[in-house]
């Protein structure tokens, strides 16, 4: 069962909670091996959202400013900061999904602004200017190429391995759809054609 983008983010808190800051920074201290570093909540947080962003285990070591014998003991000593990276890369993949997802079938709503600069005349002359906001709402048109690269790489069970059979995965993919994401398909399919 894939896990949602919520249960990816309670998961991710519940991981920040369980860490005994005061112990880990006992132990820290007691140690010797890592100087002037203290792992506080906020520390914590700033692991996840770097691993969130795609940053290795390296760029967060230098990103503390730890050597990577100070990261690995750190890593030692605190290995749930691991599963914060690791529950944050994978909250950073279901939110990428998702975004992708949408853009691939389109009918999102975008708020738009756009800044007109207007002109006041007298007898043909300007006499002063003032800038105004148009503002509009825009439907984003589904994507068929998106589509079509999704269906045959990222909604497959199989996705990373080597394929074999594309037409049995694209017929699961296919069944598993319904009737109006495949009109939807058809008619982007029939728009290209033309």
């Amino acid at each position: 069962m894939a896990r949602t983008k919520k249960d990816l983010k309670q998961e991710l808190d519940k991981i920040t909670d369980t860490v005994d800051i005061d112990l880990t920074n006992k132990v820290i201290d007691l140690s010797g091996q890592i100087e002037k570093f203290h792992l506080t909540k906020k520390t914590l947080n700033n692991i996840a959202k770097w691993a969130l962003d795609g940053k290795s285990q390296f760029e967060i070591a230098q990103n503390l400013e730890l050597s990577t014998k100070e990261w690995e003991y750190l890593i030692r000593i605190c290995p749930a900061i691991i599963l914060v990276m690791q529950h944050s890369q994978a909250y950073a993949d279901v939110v990428v999904a998702g975004t992708l997802y949408q853009t691939a079938i389109g009918g999102h709503t975008i708020h738009r602004k756009q800044p007109i600069k207007i002109k006041e005349y007298d007898n043909g002359r300007v006499v002063g200017e003032h800038i105004e906001y148009a503002e509009w709402d825009e439907v984003q048109p589904a994507n068929p190429y998106l589509l079509k690269y999704l269906a045959e790489n990222k909604l497959s069970e199989n996705f990373g391995k080597v394929k074999t059979d594309n037409s049995k995965e694209h017929r699961e993919v296919v069944d598993v759809m319904s009737e109006e994401e495949l009109k939807l398909i058809e008619k982007l399919g029939n728009k290209d054609d033309k």
